[in-house]
């Protein structure tokens, strides 16, 4: 896939666009460094760390793999004194992240040695969180915790292996039959139980979880297919059959669903996808695509959700999404809908109060919203990044896409 036809092959001027809007991104993510507070990764300072890791294969410049080091030693210096670190989250984000920049040669503490202490910790957690039947979702609960164990497996596989059997017996355990299928519940507010559906909270990314652990060897799909069944089958149960949505994403609270890689109908079609692949449901993989090709259908602005160009909720987090199920179906439609967005993505660079030009449509409660990874220029410009060089970046894995 080359660079045409992620960012629009139209003509050099929108990559010479890309090429400057990145450069500008770079300078103010460093004049303004010091505004984020946490070590993580979606809303603090290791964020920086990839960025500088990535900004170095778009220029060529060795000089920001150092800078990648220096940012993430100095995301590392910041744990003790964060007030606001979050577990599972941010701890599972450094485990991500220090092993994505191990594989790519920026750092040279090996893995199992530097996470040691922090996998015992996180585990003990994770057994709270069991016992709590809290499963959550890929930010909170136990699930939080099984997305830093499911990673820890690729380095350290003797010993994450039964930690991930651990986990996948609980979410099996603690699931909630009912007639429609089963579902979890879901604490990531403790005031106010809830029933997500779609992903990174709900059904969906439980459902997605299990399937990737199949696909790594970690367990057997045969003791999951009834599982899977019934998770699947209570997600179809709340299918709305709106003119431009499918699903809504809290049983509860029923609304309209947005396009973004967090909540909405995205999460479900990718998750049906790999599900289908790798339980060998050729029903679920065609649902899939089918909900997919639906939402790469949802292109303008009334209907789409769409406000700004962020990785969680926006037009960045959308060229990525359709960017990897392009790469996992070389379906030509899946193509063409990524190098729409990630032509999109400049086209929200119109706020004068933003950072270059960019401002987050949510959470500006927070100082670090419109920098970090997550909702900020951090993620727009990694994204940016991916779209010139789609065949030399890749992170899928420090944003869901298992």
């Amino acid at each position: 896939m080359s660079m045409a036809m992620t960012l629009s092959g139209t003509s050099t001027i929108l990559a010479e666009l890309a090429k400057n809007k990145i450069n500008e991104i770079y300078e103010i993510v460093y004049a303004h460094q010091e505004q984020l507070t946490s070590f993580g990764f979606s809303r603090g300072f290791l964020g920086i760390s990839v960025l500088n890791y990535l900004y170095s294969v778009d220029s060529g410049d060795k000089k920001y793999l150092n800078e990648a080091r220096l940012t993430f030693d100095k995301a590392c210096d910041m744990i003790d004194s964060d007030l606001n670190k979050s577990y599972p989250q941010d701890f599972a984000e450094l485990g991500i992240v220090s092993q994505y920049l191990y594989e790519e040669g920026v750092t040279d503490m090996e893995p199992n040695t530097f996470l040691e202490d922090i996998d015992m910790i996180l585990l003990k957690k994770m057994r709270f969180e069991l016992d709590q039947k809290n499963i959550g979702g890929f930010v909170n609960g136990a699930l939080g915790y099984g997305l830093y164990f499911l990673q820890r497996s690729y380095f350290n596989r003797d010993g994450i292996e039964r930690i991930v059997a651990e986990l996948i017996r609980g979410i099996v355990r603690n699931a909630v039959r009912t007639d429609q299928g089963c579902y979890w519940i879901s604490r990531l507010h403790a005031h106010k139980p809830n029933t997500y559906l779609s992903m990174p909270h709900g059904s969906a990314a439980v459902a997605l979880f299990l399937s990737r652990a199949v696909e790594m060897g970690l367990y057997s799909a045969s003791q999951l297919q009834d599982i899977m069944q019934d998770t699947i089958a209570f997600i179809q149960a709340h299918r709305v059959h709106d003119r431009h949505y499918q699903y809504i994403d809290i049983v509860q609270d029923p609304h309209e669903s947005r396009l973004a890689l967090c909540y909405g109908d995205m999460g479900i079609g990718y998750m049906l996808l790999r599900a289908g692949s790798v339980f060998n449901r050729r029903d679920w993989y065609e649902e899939g695509m089918v909900l997919l090709k639906k939402c790469a259908s949802r292109r303008e602005d009334g209907i789409t959700g769409v406000q700004d160009a962020s990785i969680l909720f926006g037009a960045t987090g959308l060229a990525l999404m359709f960017d990897r199920i392009a790469r996992l179906t070389k379906d030509p439609l899946m193509k063409e809908t990524s190098a729409f967005w990630y032509s999109q993505i400049l086209r929200y660079d119109c706020s004068p109060d933003g950072y270059a030009g960019f401002k987050a449509a949510n959470n500006q409660w927070h100082t670090h919203t419109n920098l970090a990874f997550g909702e900020g220029i951090i993620g727009i410009g990694c994204g940016l990044i991916k779209g010139l060089n789609p065949d030399k970046v890749d992170f899928n894995d420090l944003i869901w896409l298992l």
